[in-house]
């Protein structure tokens, strides 16, 4: 059978003004990750990522580290989807990041209540309901992450390996689709997938099957690289 393996991106900058970059940290870890799968022995046929930053970043270092010599694409169809305007479509005044730091600035535990407010932003576009106050909903969200993930299949030849680098929420889609979990066990999912963690399908005649999910024992060593976010 021919496999992909799916790696979330390293540690991106939270709470920076240009969240979409690899922190130090997040370096650190996509170069591990490269060197465990190269030591297990995975000798891809091509390694694709997402288009976003982080993702095309993670996806050079883990190639570097591991010593492979594959060609590297970046594909849209991967992009995490967007989480600026699943907030703002939920609260417009946080528009103005200025409004948003001083309505948290006002709380005891600011991150706490921003993770809190974002639950709730997620849950309201996850429904459905209000799907016309976003250029992406959630339906077409998860459509294009596994037409990403067709197209990927659809192209191994018998007995290779794709690796592809994306984000939380594309990566527990499709777990969440092999599961036949919708949106519910998605939403659970993404809430645990660590950074450079590892999921695995493999692609046989019916299509792909999940074969891991969120694999993180290669930090097993170093429990300092493990991060959520």
């Amino acid at each position: 059978m021919s496999r992909i393996i799916l790696v979330r991106h390293g540690q991106a900058s939270f709470g920076k003004k240009e969240y979409d970059r690899l922190s130090s940290l997040g370096r650190t870890q996509a170069r591990h990750v490269g060197r465990a799968l190269a030591a297990r022995g995975v000798q891809p046929s091509r390694v694709i990522s997402g288009s976003m930053q982080r993702q095309v970043d993670t996806a050079a270092a883990l190639t570097e580290a591991a010593g492979w010599v594959v060609p590297t694409v970046a594909d849209g169809a991967w992009d995490e989807y967007a989480h600026g305007p699943i907030l703002t479509a939920y609260k417009p005044a946080y528009r103005s990041m200025t409004v948003m730091k001083a309505d948290l600035a006002r709380t005891l535990r600011p991150i706490r209540a921003f993770d809190e407010m974002y639950a709730v932003a997620m849950d309201r576009w996850v429904a459905g309901d209000h799907a016309s106050d976003y250029d992406e909903p959630f339906e077409a969200f998860g459509r294009r992450v596994l037409a990403g993930l067709e197209a990927v299949a659809e192209d191994l030849g018998r007995t290779e390996t794709a690796v592809v680098v994306s984000s939380a929420g594309a990566i527990s889609w499709v777990t969440a689709s092999a599961l036949h979990g919708g949106a519910p066990v998605w939403t659970r999912l993404q809430r645990v997938i660590a950074n450079t963690s590892v999921t695995t399908l493999t692609v046989g005649l019916s299509g792909p099957t999940l074969r891991t999910f969120n694999d993180t024992s290669h930090l097993d060593q170093h429990p300092d690289l493990l991060t959520l976010r």
